[in-house]
């Protein structure tokens, strides 16, 4: 079996997880891994068009080290920081990934098999899943999973013909470390502090809590497409076992203009068609994360991965007051795009995003809100058609009883950032740079601006 404490990565995979006669690729870190492949009826690799060009495109760019301008590098040590938390907030609503090394967590003893997984996790090995195929992928890009179990999974991980993955398995009770947990403020505030406000009477849909946690599971070769994540959330990332080269992309330049910023995300969904663009365009950096490894990546950032190993990561979605004009902007890009830049559909934005709205007249005043955030959090509770991911369900932007209360509390803030007819708030919102927040709000302020809304 291969081990990723050594520089090798095909020792041990190939005739044995990986066909004999896979190609390697070496990476800026110094890692050497296999290239994908997968034979179809007449021999021909059927990695050779897509997946094996955009990972050597990936392996291209330099390995991201604690002297990085655009990627902030922690360690365990500085969880313990009063600060830690305010640290991250402020690198991730400034559009900037936060790498987290060596985290501390036990020990996971014995073979990556069904049963670790039941143990560790709390997986059946009778869950049923979807099992995106790579063979199926090359065929029809839109058709690329199969009904299974994680016991059908783990039966052919060992196959070298094949290559496959299950995404997003439910692991509700997935959490961050001690000092970040607090970091979901959809989860922590909109949902834990509103229902005295206003009680949920309604239904509501179950990915409002499902994509709070979920696990990755991959054989070795799987490369997932350059994407970015569905509903504007932030994504959080932690390696269990195995080994991935988690590749962030920015632009340039052009940091103020939205329909580039569109661009950017499109072409790069289609790498293959636009590579000279790409590479005119786009910059990137390569996070190689190995076990007690955590990534936090603000909403929206384009990112592709690829797993030349086994490999099992935890993780979950979230929304944070820091970084809502993040969040706005790729739910923008979706709205028109959402069929060719991210991975998934979900329906549980609007309904937490609106209940955020409806903590801010409670809200600590230990939590910092800026400008641009505030302001594109109002947008979006109160103009949820408009943001409805394209060839998403209506039934998430249905409205519920947070639309009216939500939408009172979002004209005091509109009035309060200087929102009218004449400036409307979409024009104070696409002004400057987009990954930035802007100006701190006063919190004193804005308590006697909503405090009308804290009556009892």
């Amino acid at each position: 079996m291969v081990t990723c404490n050594s520089l090798d990565l095909t020792e041990g995979l190939l005739g044995m997880e990986v066909p004999k006669t896979s190609s390697k690729v070496r990476w800026k870190d110094g890692h050497t891994s296999i290239l994908p492949a997968v034979y179809n009826e007449y021999q021909i690799n059927v990695c050779n068009s897509v997946d094996i060009p955009i990972i050597n495109y990936l392996a291209e760019f330099p390995s991201s080290t604690p002297a990085s301008n655009h990627v902030l590098h922690l360690t365990n040590n500085d969880l313990g920081s009063d600060e830690i938390l305010d640290r991250v907030e402020g690198a991730l609503g400034n559009n900037k990934p936060v790498v987290i090394r060596g985290v501390e967590h036990q020990p996971l003893a014995g073979e990556f098999t069904p049963d670790y997984l039941d143990r560790h996790f709390g997986i059946s090995p009778n869950r049923a899943v979807y099992i995106h195929d790579v063979q199926a992928r090359a065929a029809d890009h839109v058709n690329v999973t199969k009904p299974g179990t994680i016991a059908s999974f783990f039966a052919s991980i060992m196959d070298p013909r094949k290559i496959k993955c299950v995404l997003d398995l439910p692991l509700a009770h997935t959490t961050l470390p001690q000092s970040l947990k607090h970091l979901d403020h959809g989860l922590v505030y909109g949902w834990n502090e509103t229902l005295y406000d206003v009680p949920a009477k309604s239904n509501v849909h179950p990915e409002n809590f499902t994509v709070k946690g979920w696990g990755l599971l991959h054989q070795a070769g799987y490369l997932t497409y350059p994407h970015h994540d569905a509903e504007g959330t932030l994504t959080w990332v932690r390696m269990e076992f195995g080994l991935k080269f988690w590749t962030v992309f920015r632009l340039k330049s052009q940091y103020d203009n939205r329909i580039h910023i569109q661009e950017v995300v499109c072409r790069l969904g289609n790498f293959t068609e636009h590579e000279a663009w790409a590479r005119e365009h786009c910059d990137a950096e390569v996070i190689t994360l190995t076990r007690g490894d955590i990534l936090i990546m603000p909403p929206g950032m384009p990112h592709a991965v690829y797993t030349p190993v086994k490999s099992f990561a935890t993780g979950g979605h979230a929304y944070n007051f820091r970084c809502l004009h993040l969040s706005e902007l790729a739910r923008y890009i979706d709205a028109t795009t959402g069929d060719c830049t991210t991975n998934q559909k979900l329906e549980h934005a609007l309904e937490t995003l609106r209940r955020m709205l409806l903590a801010v007249p409670r809200l600590s005043p230990r939590i910092r809100l800026f400008k641009r955030p505030l302001l594109s959090l109002c947008i979006m509770a109160t103009q949820g058609q408009q943001y409805r991911a394209k060839g998403g369900s209506k039934h998430g932007v249905e409205d519920r009883e947070t639309a009216k209360p939500s939408a009172d509390i979002a004209d005091a803030i509109f009035k309060h950032l200087g929102v009218s007819k004449r400036m409307p708030a979409s024009t104070i919102l696409y002004e400057g740079n987009q990954f930035v927040t802007g100006d701190e709000i006063s919190r004193d302020h804005l308590a006697r601006v909503l405090k009308r809304f804290t009556v009892l």
